[in-house]
């Protein structure tokens, strides 16, 4: 009788392991989650694993969480990139990135440990205390990040003056997705990851004048309807292709694809060998190249600041927050912003198509010039 009462105080009996129970929680997902955010959440879990150690779900205390976020805050960010760190566990990693005075690498910013680390777990064990009939360790209390977690950067939008150093030199790229990914980013607000993955079919007049970017139908894959893989559902629209595109020799590139042929094909292969994250690989190497013309700044500007610039140009140029949402897929704001289509409409798109630019900004050296 004694053990039982034990027993119940310690909060029942042993539930199952939890990584066995992670690989279930995670095949479940497949269906509801994008498969990178799947794939990355439980590698997050794994690494909260291996620090405080594969036990049954009901068996985790908050003070593992709470020591855990602890040592994520001196942890670095970019460990798994770094030779130094090889081989090491996040707790060995903190430890010896301490040991590095001024060598010390970028820690992971408090924002990254809420929503690549904290998030996850909290949803998690949610999930397994509602399946196995016990009380999540994270219903009540959320651990406390330290003070000296690193704060996050402010990614920045790139000025008139980066754009055209950026745009001189893309223009002059023989590879298409280095020509042209600067230039439709910046004046679409699209993600590297739709960007890299438009085919043949995806950019389309929608009348006799306006050109989109269709990201609303699957892939075709070696003939096979393939899901899009995209970041969230608002992300599944047309985005509108700005009339100055008409100048250059963008869509002579596009007609030369097959409804099936990615557009910028180069960055799914690299040699013989197919590229494993194509838009990962991608916004490397564009970094790269911002890097060598000396406008890429770590975590505050990079390709991604783009999008920011894109958003800025709407602003200025006074677009309805709704249509900039609508063509970045930006999730809405209110509950009202969400009633009507849920594309963009043709009146939308004219106005984006003829988006007034930033003064001072020069697209020459993608423009076409004119035979003698």
């Amino acid at each position: 009788m004694s053990a039982q009462v034990q027993q119940v105080l310690d909060g029942g009996p042993d539930k199952p392991m939890l990584l066995d129970q992670l690989e279930v929680w995670t095949a479940l997902r497949k269906d509801h989650a994008q498969d990178k955010k799947v794939k990355t959440d439980a590698n997050r879990i794994r690494d909260f694993v291996e620090y405080a150690g594969d036990k049954p779900v009901n068996r985790y205390r908050f003070s593992d969480f709470q020591s855990f976020t602890n040592v994520l805050a001196r942890s670095p960010a970019n460990m798994t990139k770094e030779r130094t760190f090889h081989g090491m566990t996040r707790a060995q990693a903190a430890d010896h990135n301490d040991t590095l005075n001024d060598r010390r690498f970028p820690t992971l910013t408090g924002k990254a440990i809420e929503a690549n680390y904290l998030s996850p777990l909290r949803m998690f064990f949610k999930t397994m205390a509602a399946e196995h009939d016990f009380r999540s360790p994270l219903a009540d209390m959320s651990p406390t990040i330290p003070n000296t977690a690193r704060d996050s950067v402010v990614r920045v939008p790139f000025t008139v003056e980066e754009l055209n150093v950026w745009f001189k030199a893309a223009a002059q790229e023989t590879r298409p997705d280095l020509k042209w990914l600067p230039l439709l980013a910046t004046l679409t607000g699209a993600r590297v990851g739709e960007l890299i993955y438009l085919q043949g079919k995806d950019v389309r007049k929608i009348n006799d004048t306006l050109w989109v970017a269709d990201l609303t139908t699957d892939l075709i894959i070696e003939g096979e309807e393939t899901e899009r893989q995209i970041k969230n559902e608002t992300s599944r629209r047309l985005f509108a292709l700005h009339e100055v595109l008409e100048q250059t020799a963008f869509y002579d590139l596009c007609a030369k694809r097959k409804a099936d042929e990615w557009l910028f094909p180069h960055a799914f292969r690299h040699g013989r060998e197919l590229v494993k994250d194509p838009a990962d690989a991608a916004s490397k190497r564009l970094n790269g190249r911002l890097e060598k013309l000396g406008i890429h700044r770590p975590y505050e500007t990079t390709f991604h600041s783009s999008r920011h610039t894109a958003k800025d140009i709407m602003r200025v140029a006074k677009i309805d927050p709704r249509t900039a949402d609508r063509q970045t897929g930006h999730a809405m704001k209110t509950a009202g912003d969400n009633y009507g289509k849920k594309t963009l409409l043709v009146e939308e798109v004219e106005v984006l198509a003829a988006l007034r630019l930033p003064e001072g900004l020069d697209l020459s050296p993608y423009i076409i010039k004119p035979k003698a």
